[in-house]
């Protein structure tokens, strides 16, 4: 399990709130891009490389929910 800085599960719940579809990243990513959040978005990309980690993108979203409730 990876661990989640604490801003990025707050940020992941400030796009939820404000009724971004979750399930897709790219719209979570244009929504925090919207809100100056571009280094936070690098968080989700694969270290050294222009790969977006789906993996990671989709535990961080299931933690944030499990923590909503």
């Amino acid at each position: 399990m990876t661990k989640f800085p604490s801003n990025i599960l707050e940020l992941l719940a400030d796009a939820d709130q404000a009724g971004v579809n979750m399930a897709s990243p790219k719209a979570v990513v244009t929504h925090l891009l919207a809100h100056g959040e571009k280094e936070n978005i690098l968080f989700f990309y694969k270290p050294n490389s222009v790969e977006f980690d789906f993996d990671k993108y989709n535990e961080a979203v299931e933690l944030m929910k499990k923590q909503k409730n």
